[in-house]
């Protein structure tokens, strides 16, 4: 445009050599066209001056000039298009890069979202549930505390029937032992109607029955032992020297008998003459079991406070000491008369 614009304003102007001003502006631009253009890279050939020269060349500047421009058009058109081509297929692929992963994230929040609900639904049945658990539990722990309430009563009770029946199997124990007692009793009496007879174990001797021990008692134990056998410590005050039995006579061993030592008010019995009477008026005798007192005296100082009978003879042992022990004769009248065991 500034070459046309300068080409209309010089064209009537001449310049020296009778060349116009508008033919030096036409080669100063040709030439600067030619200079700056990227197809030609050489001058265009001058022609020679003169006037019919002149036309010559004003024709062929004009016409190169001419060539030149829509050429350069048409390059940076094609390379315009190209560049648009290329940018549209750039911007085709982006726009559809974008689709898709507007495609694939809009997928994503559907999926995430059924996911989301799907949680929530399974969150509220888990909720619904333990809800269900928390009063089963309650329900449980009550029920817990009813039972360990109603297993206490039921030990109480059980508790109250076993004493109950504890007492009534002593009771009747004790009536079996009563009925046993009694059936020995009633066998004794009839088999014992016409004669005289004693307990299994039992040992008959001059109307008496005789329990001769095997192991070795204190004297009160064994006057218990008698007494739970419904018989008492032997008397010897009804035999004689001649009538003692010979396993006692010819024997070594020593047996409690039913005679011990006791305190007496000396003016009932002073002429026992057994010791002086001590402060409060008592002095010491010897007495049977069955309370009759022993009339053949022993010397004052004997020792021991209870009596023995060894080779058939009474003496005194000694009894308060736990280790005083000795065996022990226990007897009762023979006969349906007497109780037995």
């Amino acid at each position: 445009m500034a070459q046309g614009v300068l080409y209309a304003d010089l064209r009537f102007a001449k310049g020296p050599g009778g060349r116009s001003m508008a033919s030096h502006a036409l080669e100063a631009a040709l030439s600067m066209d030619a200079a700056e253009s990227p197809y030609e890279n050489t001058a265009p050939e001058m022609e020679p001056e003169g006037p019919a020269g002149e036309g010559t060349q004003h024709s062929s500047g004009c016409w190169s000039w001419r060539c030149c421009v829509p050429a350069g058009l048409l390059a940076l058109s094609l390379m315009l298009l190209v560049a648009a081509v290329v940018l549209g297929t750039c911007y085709w692929q982006v726009t559809r890069q974008l689709q898709d992963t507007a495609l694939e994230q809009a997928a994503e929040r559907g999926r995430f979202s059924q996911e989301a609900q799907m949680w929530e639904q399974s969150l509220e049945q888990t909720q619904q549930q333990l809800e269900r658990v928390r009063a089963e539990l309650q329900r449980a722990w009550q029920e817990g505390n009813s039972s360990r309430v109603e297993l206490g009563r039921q030990e109480v009770e059980l508790a109250r029937i076993s004493g109950a029946l504890a007492g009534a199997e002593k009771e009747l124990h004790s009536v079996q032992v009563k009925l046993n007692t009694s059936e020995s009793t009633v066998t004794l009496l009839r088999s014992c109607s016409a004669i005289d007879c004693c307990p299994s174990g039992w040992l008959l001797y001059r109307g008496k029955c005789l329990f001769i021990s095997t192991d070795k008692k204190t004297w009160d134990d064994s006057r218990a032992e008698c007494e739970g056998k419904y018989s008492q410590l032997l008397i010897t005050k009804s035999w004689s020297r001649w009538t003692v039995p010979s396993f006692l006579k010819n024997a070594d061993t020593a047996y409690w008998i039913g005679l011990q030592k006791s305190k007496y008010p000396w003016y009932e019995y002073d002429w026992l003459e057994e010791g002086e009477p001590d402060d409060d008026g008592f002095t010491d005798a010897w007495f049977w079991v069955d309370g009759s007192m022993f009339e053949r005296p022993w010397q004052p100082k004997s020792n021991g406070s209870c009596a023995v009978i060894s080779r058939g003879n009474i003496k005194p042992a000694p009894c308060e000491d736990p280790e005083d022990v000795q065996l022990w004769i226990c007897e009762k009248a023979a006969g349906p008369s007497s109780p037995f065991m």
